[in-house]
């Protein structure tokens, strides 16, 4: 910490003990002739300096510092003006920093004890840890209805499932990891020519195939051989179509129970492998493989030539999935 943050911290420290003491978070507020007032209020070039010196994480600290003290979410009055303020106008709504934070945004002595909190916290990570071990199992993320249990008990957290899935860490290195894929030994003559027939339609559409584009019959036999799509692909060499964005507007439990939402796939809003790529698109690839490692990180739309960025959204279906072409591209796949 600065000499500049530390003296500072220091001074609003003893304010914000004589205004404990005095039992008045708002002490000094309106008198904009106390030191107070001129070296921390938002309304004086001292005050605002002092505010944009602060990160997010420090004004958090303090609200989780508040809750320790009163053993709940801290309420708007219960915190000193000046922290109270700066809160505020960095996360825009009073709850939003509580969630930031995360507390219940039921703040107040009438709201959530802190023990509540914690113990909602760890039963929300065991929840999650149980939803990892079924997305492993199943080889894809699990749609809410497929597991009713859980996602009802999922549901006192949140109602977003694409934000359970976010926490929980599901997503493509998550398969990576825990994909259980292996090669398939002994294929019969009849596993080997749908496997080639699925690879044929990857190539005439350019991409991995979804699932619902192969053929019923087909499909339900080669996943039965090789436990799941994921590793019908692996055995050829290619991995599933995946959202950007998976279930991003899927509600828990929002549908009756036995009736089933269909879920459209819209390829510009996915990450694939993309086949089939022409001269042109490899070079471009590989040029903005070369941009990613002399920035040393992986290059924004601005960062990109404009006709170089235009040629691979074209060429890719997005940006988003012409970034998502570089790890290939790193591991010199042969089939890109």
């Amino acid at each position: 910490m600065s000499r500049y943050l530390k003296n500072n911290v220091d001074e609003l420290e003893k304010f914000e003990q004589i205004a404990l003491e005095k039992n008045d978070m708002d002490w000094e507020k309106e008198n904009e002739e106390s030191s107070l007032y001129k070296s921390f209020s938002l309304e004086t070039k001292e005050g605002l300096r002092y505010y944009h010196s602060l990160d997010d994480e420090y004004l958090l600290e303090v609200l989780k510092r508040t809750a320790e003290k009163l053993g709940n979410s801290p309420a708007q009055a219960e915190v000193f003006w000046v922290w109270r303020s700066y809160i505020k106008k960095r996360f825009k709504k009073w709850p939003y920093a509580l969630k930031a934070a995360g507390m219940s945004s039921r703040s107040g002595k009438n709201g959530k004890t802190l023990q509540e909190m914690r113990c909602e916290a760890e039963e929300y990570k065991n929840l999650l840890k149980e939803l990892r071990k079924k997305a492993e199992e199943m080889c894809r993320i699990p749609h809410p209805q497929e597991i009713p249990n859980l996602a009802a008990q999922l549901k006192k957290h949140t109602d977003s499932w694409n934000k359970v899935i976010c926490d929980a860490g599901i997503d493509g290195h998550f398969f990576e990891k825990h994909g259980k894929l292996f090669q398939i030994e002994n294929l019969d003559e009849a596993d080997r020519k749908d496997l080639d027939s699925v690879l044929k339609l990857a190539y005439l559409l350019g991409r991995p195939p979804l699932k619902s584009e192969i053929p019923q019959k087909q499909r339900e036999s080669l996943i039965k051989r090789c436990g799941s799509f994921r590793n019908v692909l692996f055995q050829i060499g290619l991995e599933p179509v995946t959202r950007i964005n998976p279930f991003s507007s899927t509600k828990i439990c929002e549908t009756e129970e036995g009736k089933h939402r269909t879920h459209r796939i819209e390829i510009q809003d996915c990450y694939y492998q993309v086949l089939n790529q022409d001269i042109q698109t490899r070079e471009d690839l590989m040029q903005l493989y070369q941009i990613s490692k002399t920035l040393g990180h992986i290059p924004e739309k601005k960062e990109v030539d404009v006709m170089l960025r235009r040629r691979l959204q074209d060429s890719c279906g997005s940006w988003a999935n012409a970034i998502y072409q570089l790890k290939y591209v790193k591991k010199g796949n042969k089939k890109i």
